[in-house]
């Protein structure tokens, strides 16, 4: 029994030193394929990509800005920062300066956006984003805004983004309100039931006045502010009693679902 104890001791004991031993391989190997980024910052792109490639790493830029300290050519910026310990084939990204600003920016609010595209590059500038914005005081397409703004001085890169106009948005759930004047009511009411809408308390029309009396207005439900749709005056004076004759809001209208809406019906 003692000899099985001490058999199984032996082995348990060359399995731990096979792993242990397997733990630092491995930790030695990577290790052994870690190096240190090199500060690039100052140095001309062909000089940083020869130093990445000694060092066994990747170059990538990531974009070109104005500088008024440092001339064309030279390194801005470096991720990783100098010293950080990465993999061999790692990609270091790096940014490079255009030199002090030159050009103006133009200014292209109010343009369409294909000619202030175009007044963009022909300044020898890039376009950045282009966003659209519902806004509906200014034709589709319309630039309304631009980031940096027209003569800006201290850009900091030749990139010109944009905000444009795009049509105004209808509300959520909107539809449109259907012509119901000629309707017989009963007909009418269940159609704005069954689309969803509201139904104000009927109004009949109002009664001719007198030759002495002076014309009064419509009566409207005060909590109705949309236009008032009327037939003509010859369909409601030819309107069969409970045909509808005027309604709100007018056929046509976009309106959100759960609106409320007011029949006037000839009595």
């Amino acid at each position: 029994m003692l000899q099985i104890f001490r058999a199984l001791s032996a082995v348990l004991l060359l399995v731990t030193i096979a792993l242990v031993s397997a733990l630092i391989t491995m930790r030695l190997a990577i290790h052994g394929a870690e190096v240190q980024v090199p500060a690039l910052r100052g140095r001309t792109v062909p000089q940083a990509v020869s130093d990445l490639r000694a060092k066994g790493l990747q170059a990538g830029i990531d974009g070109h800005y104005y500088s008024a300290t440092q001339p064309v050519g030279i390194i801005l910026t470096q991720s990783p920062v100098p010293g950080t310990l990465v993999r061999k084939s790692w990609r270091v990204r790096m940014t490079v300066s255009l030199g002090p600003q030159k050009v103006a920016i133009p200014s292209v609010n109010g343009m369409n956006e294909t000619m202030a595209t175009i007044t963009i590059r022909r300044t020898g500038l890039q376009v950045g984003a282009v966003v659209g914005l519902p806004y509906p005081y200014a034709p589709e397409n319309t630039v309304i805004a631009q980031t940096p703004t027209g003569n800006a001085t201290d850009v900091e890169g030749p990139r010109v983004s944009l905000l444009t106009a795009d049509p105004a948005q209808p509300p959520e759930n909107a539809s449109v309100m259907p012509d119901l004047i000629g309707e017989n009511f009963t007909q009418a009411a269940l159609a704005v039931i069954h689309a969803g809408f509201k139904l104000a308390p009927l109004q009949n029309a109002p009664a001719e006045p007198s030759p002495s009396a002076s014309p009064g207005p419509i009566p409207v439900s005060p909590t109705i502010s949309q236009p008032v749709a009327q037939a003509p005056p010859t369909l409601a004076a030819a309107a069969p009693p409970g045909a509808v004759i005027a309604q709100v809001p007018a056929a046509g209208t976009r309106i959100p679902a759960g609106s409320t809406i007011q029949l006037t019906v000839q009595p």
